[in-house]
């Protein structure tokens, strides 16, 4: 074996997270759950639904189960009649009463990942009916182009404008619904439509995102770049392009350092560097998955949890003082898909939905394949 080939041997065995580090971590998230099962950004602090969910993720990574469920069960306690979530709440107030689409869609994610880690299929069916109302709240607001409108506000208006980030996660989430359906037994062909719909723009025009009428610019976040593999909507070929496209790596990426939250900030943040880590992972790019995930391990704390981001060059935290459940469990889920070896390892390669075979598309092979019998 040549040194080469022997040290991509060991690099291969070297875990990516080690596994003290890994619990520890489970536990001081857990520590951040209050005793109803919600999980707020801080102390007292603010909480969004798709955080939560995000959190209670990490949570049923590490074993927690119990835990993770308290979460699900507090966002079920608290779902709006149109199947939404208030975007923001503070305590037990709400803060900002829009409700995002891809917030309500989340729930469905967090449910199956639940269910991969630690098939429970009486609490799957407990959940069903939360999982239900908010998808077809998301379906209803699919606009003709496939995209998702961003948000409803607190008088029922939609904003028409669909976001890629936004869009593309709620693709992931419609994945694990349609799953969810499935498993119980209880199909929802319109899921699957909208499904197709969403997946052909975000593969086909995802120029046509671009085209909104937005406060920011379209890639100012680097969410942007990457949720659209994160989502499962890109995959292969297509997917590696534009992970790998300079122009998206030169604005949002320093390397040793992290990936931006922003492209006009020098604010390297956790989450988006592990997010993108589950991107590069889930487009078959698993080496560079690795390295990037090992820029993040500097800004853990001796607790176990992790600041929210840091400056660079001048390599100040930023927000000060800040660390979050969402920040640790994403660390948790990029570390568990790089290590491999546990039931939800390829959760992110598999939100692609390619199970979901269109009847067009058989019809199309068929057809093509006639001549040739003959």
């Amino acid at each position: 074996m040549s040194t080469h080939h022997a040290h991509h041997a060991h690099h291969l065995r070297r875990p990516a997270m080690r596994r003290e580090h890994f619990e520890q971590t489970a536990l001081w998230i857990a520590s951040r759950q209050e005793a109803d099962g919600l999980l707020p950004w801080a102390r007292d602090g603010k909480m969004d639904p798709w955080d939560h969910a995000h959190a209670a993720m990490g949570l049923a990574a590490s074993g927690c189960h119990e835990a993770a469920q308290q979460a699900l069960r507090w966002l079920a306690r608290h779902q709006e009649r149109d199947g939404g979530w208030p975007m923001e709440l503070r305590g037990r107030e709400i803060v900002e009463s829009t409700r995002q689409t891809n917030h309500a869609a989340y729930i469905a994610t967090a449910a199956w990942y639940l269910q991969t880690a630690e098939p429970d299929i009486l609490f799957l069916a407990e959940i069903w009916p939360v999982v239900k109302r908010a998808i077809d709240f998301v379906v209803a607001h699919q606009l003709p182009c496939g995209g998702i409108a961003w948000a409803v506000t607190a008088d029922g208006r939609p904003w028409q404008a669909p976001l890629v980030t936004g869009s593309s996660s709620v693709h992931g989430s419609l994945v694990c619904a349609i799953r969810i359906a499935e498993r119980l037994g209880r199909p929802q062909p319109a899921w699957v439509v909208a499904r197709e719909r969403l997946a052909d723009l975000l593969c086909t025009d995802i120029g046509r995102f671009d085209k909104v009428d937005l406060a920011e610019p379209v890639g100012r976040h680097s969410m942007d770049w990457y949720y659209p593999i994160l989502g499962g909507a890109l995959r292969g070929a297509a997917a590696r392009a534009r992970l790998q496209a300079p122009e998206h790596v030169d604005l949002y990426v320093e390397e040793g350092v992290g990936c931006r939250c922003v492209a006009d900030q020098p604010w390297y943040t956790v989450a988006e560097t592990c997010e993108l880590v589950l991107a590069l992972d889930a487009a078959g790019l698993e080496s560079r998955a690795r390295q990037v995930f090992s820029w993040v391990h500097p800004l853990r704390t001796p607790e176990g949890g992790y600041w929210t981001g840091v400056t660079h060059p001048a390599r100040e935290l930023y927000p000060e003082g800040e660390q979050t459940p969402w920040t640790a469990a994403t660390v948790m889920l990029a570390a568990d898909v790089l290590e491999g070896r546990s039931p939800t390892a390829n959760f992110f390669r598999e939100l692609a939905g390619d199970e979901f075979v269109r009847e067009s598309a058989v019809v199309d092979v068929v057809e093509v394949a006639a001549p040739a019998e003959a």
